[in-house]
């Protein structure tokens, strides 16, 4: 079976529409260090480009005008539509730009030129723990178990102490005669 028999149409959402020319462009992002003294660059590999697709596409009969208004309302939706080229897989992809150009000399045609990005993957939503409010509960819980903790502390020093301690003076004097008695006196 010959490529061109392999070919299905050109769909965006559903809508179909012509390819004239298609238009596949990424690359790799990288950043290029340069230092001063040095004669050798740092160029690092910070991975794979989104992927863009430029279209020109056409719409042509009788009915182009709404083909043209079918494709216009799926181009404006809002989020990734699948996009179906005929030699390539179905992508999903967000719309970056679209033109329609119609001449007068023309009828019952319509030029499209369209651009659209890889939607990808949105890697943020993957993250479930709220770390921020784990954190700020536990600083929370943190400072009422010290609050409560120094309060317990200070009530139990006020309780008066389960003995009576004599009072200094009478201590110091008892202290002091039990050293004296054990001194040999001249």
């Amino acid at each position: 079976m010959d490529w061109h028999q392999q070919l299905w149409p050109a769909t965006f959402r559903g809508v179909e529409f012509h390819i004239e020319v298609r238009e596949f462009n990424s690359g790799r992002r990288v950043v290029t260090h340069e230092f001063a003294h040095r004669d050798i660059p740092y160029t690092e590999d910070l991975g794979r480009r989104a992927r863009h697709f430029q279209i020109t596409a056409y719409l042509i009969g009788l009915d182009y005008s709404d083909q043209r208004n079918a494709l216009q309302a799926a181009l404006e939706v809002e989020g990734p539509g699948a996009l179906l080229l005929p030699t390539m897989s179905v992508q999903q992809v967000l719309v970056d730009t679209y033109r329609f150009t119609e001449r007068r000399e023309r009828g019952g045609y319509c030029d499209v030129d369209i651009t659209f990005v890889e939607a990808g993957q949105d890697i943020t939503t993957a993250v479930t723990t709220d770390t921020q409010g784990q954190t700020q509960a536990a600083a929370t819980d943190a400072t009422n178990a010290a609050q409560n903790g120094a309060t317990d502390a200070l009530a139990t020093a006020w309780q008066p102490l389960p003995f009576q301690p004599p009072p200094w003076p009478d201590a110091a004097n008892t202290f002091a005669n039990a050293f004296t008695q054990d001194v040999p006196t001249q």
